[in-house]
């Protein structure tokens, strides 16, 4: 499933919680503690991007306290050897290998908060709904048992991306990709050349760099232009148009189609939903209402 098939932001993330019910607690409640916060603490990314988390440590003791925070990263993939993701906290320490711990004590003032922002980059050539969980736990130095949890779920998306083409060779262009893509089974979900957007075409896929090597190697096209372009963007292209678009009650028109082809009406009726309008004939002795597809006819002069 692609963006360009009716895939929404953080969809990954959604069947995430599914197997992952979220734990409920009211922490704010709470009179004394230590704690972990942490909104959003579930997103969804592209391959080469980056998530910033902005984790708050939460001390609600009236005096200060040392905090042990600890970190641990696990990779969850169908693949046998999942390319590693990373983590890095603002401090420059790194956590690249699966399975590796952070550790850091932190004093953090009584009724203060500490904001320890975590950063989590999706490799290239992660697969679809490839995640990397970040389990965060602090723990009073003093006291072991003043302790709590947090896990952090970043799952890897398809990004969509603008390639720039000759004018006229969109689609040419497009069929090459589709093609290719499909016999290197490269992880490219949808393609995308609207009829109004001259010299692009968009693709959505896994892996930017391969795109941008089928970019290279396609006649006619001019290259990946940068950045992710999102999907607001181009979802207005992803429906089609109603033919009956600008036509309006009392419009003059000429049927372009069927047995009154090159006969002049006027409409009385637009039915939307079905992409039909009723018109009434010109030249019939008696007013018959004819209904025909909105692509039949043509406007000739618009009601004022």
């Amino acid at each position: 499933m692609g963006l360009l098939d009716d895939f929404t932001e953080d969809e990954i993330v959604k069947e995430e919680e599914k197997k992952f019910p979220e734990e409920k607690e009211e922490k704010e409640g709470k009179d004394r503690g230590i704690y972990l916060q942490c909104e959003p603490n579930k997103r969804s990314i592209p391959t080469r991007e980056k998530a910033t988390y902005k984790v708050k440590l939460v001390n609600s003791f009236p005096s200060s306290r040392k905090v042990d925070l600890s970190i641990h990263l696990i990779y969850i993939s169908d693949k046998e050897k999942p390319i590693p993701w990373q983590i890095r906290l603002f401090d420059k320490e790194k956590l690249s290998e699966p399975s590796d711990t952070f550790e850091k004590t932190i004093e953090v003032e009584g009724g203060d908060e500490e904001i320890i922002p975590v950063e989590v980059s999706a490799p290239e050539g992660a697969s679809y709904g490839d995640k990397a969980e970040l389990i965060i736990r602090a723990t009073s130095s003093k006291d072991k048992m003043l302790s709590d949890s947090l896990t952090l779920i970043t799952a890897a998306r398809p990004a969509v991306g603008a390639m720039k083409t000759q004018i006229n060779q969109e689609k040419n262009v497009a069929d090459y990709i589709a093609s290719w893509a499909k016999d290197k089974d490269m992880g490219v979900f949808s393609i995308l050349a609207p009829k109004p957007v001259r010299g692009y075409v968009f693709i959505e896929a896994m892996n930017p760099t391969m795109v941008d090597e089928i970019s290279d190697g396609t006649r006619k096209a001019k290259g990946i232009i940068g950045g992710e372009t999102e999907i607001e963007e181009i979802e207005h292209f992803l429906a089609p148009k109603l033919a009956v678009e600008g036509i309006a009650e009392g419009d003059i028109v000429e049927l372009s189609a069927g047995p009154f082809k090159g006969e002049k009406a006027r409409v009385a009726q637009i039915d939307e939903a079905n992409d039909e309008i009723t018109v009434e004939l010109f030249e019939a002795t008696v007013p018959i209402p004819v209904t025909v597809r909105g692509d039949h006819v043509r406007v000739l002069e618009k009601d004022e």
